[in-house]
């Protein structure tokens, strides 16, 4: 399970941001970055309630299924376009929701770069907006892993400020793209749970279960939730409750949103519970699964 060197380097680099998190989290709004974030072009003009609508329809729309970057990248630039008083955060967290897919999924090293600084600056400006809601905090938390991502780098601030992002998230929403808080923060404690020689590790890989328990809580029909949990007790040795949250995979619900994902979730489950029918010495039979 564990990633490669080049991977793992970033995802160090992110926990340690845990380490430097102390109370006050309130002040990390203020972070900047400087010389990093770039200043978006934003519409500066007030429009219609009834062009609003049809914007964020539109946005929504461009976001949906099936995702391509030509696509979400329209949703992004809709997004910009569509800030006006009326719906300053409505616009700005689908911004950041869109620059955070482009951050993860597009294949040059430079635009992932871009879109990752692009939502960084985007997130904080919907955060100014309100701070009460848990989508741009979830979002921000996303561009700024996948910026260390690009970088390969350490950076204190905009460690803390990940960090900060997603414990805030999880106390507005928890629910937030399916238990996403404590599904991103979990998988983290757990894949740096072994480097604690390096000063990287965040928690215990049992803490990191909890976690993740914590996350199919939140979303218990939500695949992905439970083949991490899955993957965590394999690491663990505890098989037969592997093999437990596997089934809960398969038996969880298509989400309108993640189909092409969800057929790739069981087909990785299928293959986590042929490698434990090995560990266990094939006592646990691996048969053929097919998604629908």
């Amino acid at each position: 399970m564990r990633k490669n060197s080049a991977e793992f380097l970033a995802l160090a680099a992110i926990s340690t941001a845990l380490v430097f998190l102390v109370g006050g989290c309130a002040s990390y709004e203020a972070i900047h970055v400087s010389g990093t974030e770039p200043e978006v072009r934003l519409n500066e003009a007030e429009l219609p309630a009834g062009v609003l609508k049809e914007r964020i329809t539109e946005i929504d729309t461009s976001y949906a299924e099936p995702r391509t970057i030509y696509r979400v990248s329209h949703s992004l630039g809709t997004s910009k376009d569509s800030v006006s008083p009326g719906n300053n955060y409505q616009s700005l967290w689908r911004g950041v929701r869109a620059c955070s897919w482009l951050a993860l999924n597009h294949q040059d090293p430079r635009e992932k770069k871009k879109y990752a600084l692009e939502g960084i600056y985007l997130g904080r400006k919907a955060r100014q907006k309100t701070s009460v809601q848990a989508e741009a905090y979830y979002y921000s938390a996303i561009c700024l892993g996948a910026l260390l991502d690009v970088l390969k780098e350490p950076n204190v601030e905009r460690l803390q400020e990940m960090k900060y992002c997603l414990e805030v998230a999880h106390e507005l929403d928890g629910t937030c793209d399916y238990g996403g808080p404590a599904r991103v923060l979990g998988t983290l404690i757990v894949e740096t749970s072994d480097y604690a020689f390096a000063g990287f590790a965040v928690g215990t890989l049992e803490e990191g279960i909890a976690t993740l328990e914590a996350a199919c809580g939140k979303a218990p029909k939500f695949a992905e939730n439970w083949l991490l949990l899955a993957r965590a007790l394999a690491d663990a040795g505890e098989y037969q409750r592997a093999l437990a949250a596997i089934d809960k995979t398969f038996a969880c619900e298509i989400p309108a949103d993640y189909s092409v994902e969800h057929k790739n979730w069981l087909i990785q489950g299928q293959n986590l519970k042929a490698d434990i029918a090995i560990k266990i010495d094939d006592s646990v039979p691996a048969t053929a699964f097919e998604p629908k």
